[in-house]
């Protein structure tokens, strides 16, 4: 089959606004600080897991100049011990840290008040990318919400997750040196518009491209693709990128012109989709058996065969 010859291509870029890191006894809790909203719901859920981490209570230790936080981070049956210490700006020894067994979460008492309590990692992650190595997440299943129409947002939905439940009886069962933990993402949709002016058409093929232009940009600008849709191919699209051990569907699959469940990018002749995840601002980094730690993921997937089209991003 020749290539089909168009001067303007276009890719639809998702791009994450929104990150939010938590386990699964959080979920309750989740919906009570707005961080998503009807601009910006929660669309594509990943559920991880890295070592599990520790705070030695019975190590911890106050001095005029300085904190200092032990840590233990476990690695099949052996320990990786590190401390951090901290600039001690606040006046006084007056501190006491408890956490009870199995040490993933504490309390830390300056002059008897609570200043602050949670979990190990994430006080861990307060302290910067330094420390990544600890906090890194392997992704290990994705899945979306069904925030449309008002129905059952991501973190309802994983509250009774079978696979969820699951990946933790597994997690418990095959690696008790490990944690599971569920990241929670927002995308925005932007439109990729690309125009080669070395592409020669005859006056039939310069109307059909202008009439293309037209029907795409109105689209995007009137705000007129299907949500379900949008979700359904950028959910797909890191499962074929990060090749999920708990997933099954798209892995291999994605994309394909016979799934009907994002046909509207087949119907407007779009030539590609992209998909963008940072999480740098979780100082932390994702991975996967097949893909190596990164702190931003960037892919694109033509949807087209290079016999029938050449992707914009080749030109």
């Amino acid at each position: 089959m020749p290539q089909k010859k168009r001067i303007t291509e276009f890719a639809i870029n998702m791009h994450c606004t929104h990150l939010m890191l938590l386990q699964q006894e959080d979920l309750t809790s989740v919906n009570e600080y707005n961080y998503f909203s009807s601009e910006y719901p929660c669309h594509i859920y990943f559920i991880c897991r890295r070592p599990w981490l520790l705070i030695d209570p019975t190590k911890f230790k106050v001095t005029n100049e300085v904190i200092t936080f032990p840590f233990k981070s476990q690695k099949e049956e052996n320990f990786d011990e590190f401390e951090i210490n901290y600039p001690n700006k606040f006046n006084t020894t007056d501190f006491i840290l408890t956490s009870d067994y199995p040490y993933n979460s504490f309390e830390l008492r300056r002059d008897g008040i609570v200043a602050i309590k949670g979990k190990s990692a994430v006080l861990l992650q307060h302290f910067g990318s330094q420390y990544s190595e600890y906090l890194d997440l392997e992704v290990l299943y994705i899945g979306q919400s069904y925030g449309v129409d008002g129905a059952r947002t991501a973190p309802d939905r994983l509250q009774s997750h079978s696979t969820l439940q699951g990946i933790y009886n597994e997690a418990i069962r095959r690696n008790p040196d490990c944690e599971i933990w569920l990241l929670l993402t927002s995308f925005e949709k932007f439109l990729i518009t690309s125009m080669d002016g070395r592409v020669k058409l005859n006056e039939e093929e310069l109307v059909k491209d202008s009439e293309h232009l037209k029907k795409v940009t109105s689209i995007f600008s009137n705000n007129d693709l299907d949500e379900q849709q949008v979700i359904n191919f950028t959910e797909a699209a890191f499962i074929r990128y990060f090749q999920p051990s708990y997933n099954k569907e798209y892995k291999n699959t994605f994309p394909n012109p016979a799934h009907s469940t994002y046909s509207q990018c087949y119907d407007l002749d779009i030539n590609a989709i992209c998909i963008e995840l940072e999480t740098d601002s979780l100082f932390c980094r994702l991975y996967s058996k097949d893909i190596e730690k990164k702190w931003q993921h960037i892919k694109e997937f033509p949807l087209h065969n290079k016999e029938e089209r050449k992707s914009m991003f080749e030109i």
